[in-house]
């Protein structure tokens, strides 16, 4: 992956390839069919992208976020990968903590490309691959140990062939979801934030997501799920998150960790994530 993303999906499908699999696919999975049949792909909460780059979709897809950083790098890397490679690489050769704290400063870039170089190096060379803002939406995650980025130029036009398809728009997840058609698919990876506890983590935008947005996201995907939307939701395995998605309505609870290693009961303590799919 290009980015280091806190909550990042690429052990989901490296470890749990097989939920994006209907029973019907299951087997065509063998003959190099490795998601379910579906249209267009919705992903409301981007972050990393890690599952829409496993899944390569073929149709449309609608990728958004928030985070107007985030939206613009994904968007320079569809429209000039070699670009932002090479300011990127420029970045790296003068990193130092000083250099860090610097570019981190400079909250005011105008020239996209320059903005979405500046997001990747910060990205890199931050502590743990962290975003997080202040009350003014300024990036303020301190510098990381990492001093390397050995992502060639052949991997950024990868990149952007992939994205060559896709709708990158900066938006609240309510208006993504709600452009969702039957037998569209829908990965939604929010916030895990839970009723008790609303700062589980700190600010990943001026608009922070809190529990009310929780019960509402779980409202808008019930609307979709009854509409013939396929929808796949990672969250945090807390009592209050899986009583929004209800099994009676149609929904599977898969308890799971970053290990290879799958429960159905979503009681299980060592089980700290739940997956809710409707397929």
């Amino acid at each position: 992956m290009l980015l280091k993303w806190a909550g990042g999906k690429s052990w989901l499908t490296k470890n749990y390839s097989y939920i994006f699999h209907s029973k019907e696919s299951l087997k065509k999975s063998l003959e190099g069919n490795k998601s379910i049949q579906f249209n267009n792909y919705i992903e409301p909460f981007l972050g990393s992208g890690a599952i829409f780059k496993y899944l390569k979709p073929k149709n449309g897809s609608i990728l958004s976020d928030i985070n107007s950083e985030l939206i613009c790098f994904y968007n320079c890397l569809k429209l000039d990968p070699e670009k932002l490679h090479y300011i990127t690489a420029m970045h790296m050769q003068k990193h130092s903590k000083d250099y860090y704290y610097k570019i981190r400063a400079n909250h005011l870039l105008e020239d996209n490309i320059e903005r979405a170089a500046r997001f990747l190096y910060l990205n890199r060379t931050c502590y743990n691959g962290i975003y997080r803002v202040n009350s003014k939406g300024e990036f303020n995650v301190p510098i990381g140990d990492s001093k390397r980025f050995n992502a060639s130029i052949e991997e950024f036009k990868t990149y952007s062939e992939i994205l060559n398809n896709a709708s990158i728009v900066q938006q609240d997840f309510r208006e993504s979801i709600n452009e969702a058609r039957k037998d569209d698919l829908i990965y939604v990876d929010p916030p895990y934030v839970t009723k008790s506890n609303e700062r589980t983590f700190d600010m990943y935008s001026a608009n922070q997501f809190n529990w009310k947005d929780q019960e509402e996201l779980a409202k808008i995907l019930e609307i979709k799920n009854k509409e013939g939307v396929h929808i796949i939701v990672s969250n945090i395995n807390d009592k209050d998150v899986t009583n929004l998605y209800l099994k009676t309505n149609g929904w599977n609870h898969l308890a799971l960790n970053r290990a290879n290693v799958m429960s159905y009961n979503a009681d299980g303590k060592k089980y700290k994530e739940i997956l809710f799919r409707n397929f």
